[in-house]
């Protein structure tokens, strides 16, 4: 056994939801070399393994996972004209934050995220109208079935609404990502990311034990949604008609769920996509208050809610 891996360490220390049973192996990884000697040990093992970065859209079984959890975390931040450089284990704000230094702009958005840059590469994270994909140029990859390292074009991430290929390749394993930015003026970009910070925290849950967005947004293109039928149906929609999606966090609160709790996690009362974790809640509750709120939902409008985070060891 690698020195460096240790057994049946909490999960819950490790996600922004303080919620999760035990690794029943656990590993922090700072480099490639290190990725590549647990993977191949799991591999001898016959075990699953996961990447877990800032575990901020992660749900973790109360059983814990029963396999190696690979923490990466850290990182370097290079910069390189227009284009800026990142560990997988770099946290978004502090990308955001180099970026600006050197008067980058197309990024500031990113401060809004509460993840790393490989965690949100993997799920196309997002917020305020923009996306991973708008700004990545390529993403180094780790194969780890192959055990061979190459690079992504963005052309090759496949990505969609909360999606890419990465979620479809569990075995490659996000490494780094290069950003495509642009020159802007340093006191513009300084303005705008105060403005989007002071948005969050006024519409959304920061600092507490909640992992983001529960579900996805729902687009009004997907294939069981019928526009015309909803629209006549349900009158309040028609103020979202000319946005892309319906947001999730609409159609919770218009279910009149906002504070709605079961055992120790609840419904935010400040946005209602997020559940919040008030000390000691368990994974059971959170999975019950899902099938709840999606059950609330369908029932009044019809429409199925998708969960966007991942479930861990369930």
């Amino acid at each position: 056994m690698p020195v460096n891996i240790k057994e049946n360490t909490p999960l819950s220390n490790y996600t922004i939801y303080k919620i999760g049973g035990p690794a029943r192996f656990f590993v922090e990884v700072k480099n490639l070399g290190e990725i590549k000697e647990a993977t191949e040990w799991a591999q001898k093992q016959n075990l699953s393994f996961f990447i877990i970065g800032a575990g901020s859209n992660v749900l973790v079984s109360d059983k814990g996972f029963n396999g190696l959890a690979i923490h990466i975390a850290g990182g370097e931040v290079r910069v390189e004209g227009e284009k800026l450089m990142a560990d997988a284990g770099v946290m978004m704000a502090r990308a955001v934050i180099e970026s600006a230094k050197v008067g980058l702009s197309g990024f500031e958005w990113g401060i809004g995220i509460p993840g790393t840059i490989g965690g949100s590469v993997r799920g196309n994270a997002g917020c305020f109208g923009h996306e991973m994909k708008d700004v990545v140029e390529s993403v180094k990859i780790f194969d780890s079935s192959k055990a061979t390292s190459h690079k992504l074009q963005v052309t090759g991430c496949a990505f969609g609404y909360r999606d890419s290929v990465f979620k479809k390749h569990p075995e490659w394993i996000i490494l780094s990502a290069i950003l495509a930015l642009k020159k802007g003026d340093a006191g513009e970009i300084q303005k705008k990311i105060k403005e989007i910070t002071t948005e969050r925290t006024q519409k959304q849950d920061i600092g507490t034990k909640s992992c983001g967005c529960i579900f996805k947004n729902v687009s009004w293109t997907r294939k069981d949604i019928n526009k015309e039928k909803l629209l006549s149906k349900l009158p309040e929609l028609e103020k979202l008609k000319s946005k892309p999606n319906i947001p999730a966090s609409f159609l919770i609160d218009s279910a009149s769920l906002k504070g709605k709790k079961v055992g120790k996690v609840f419904v935010s009362p400040k946005h209602a996509n997020y559940f919040v974790n008030e000390g000691g809640a368990t994974a059971e509750e959170v999975v019950m208050l899902i099938a709840l709120v999606k059950d609330a939902v369908r029932r009044k409008f019809g429409i199925l809610l998708e969960e966007e985070i991942q479930y861990i060891g369930f």
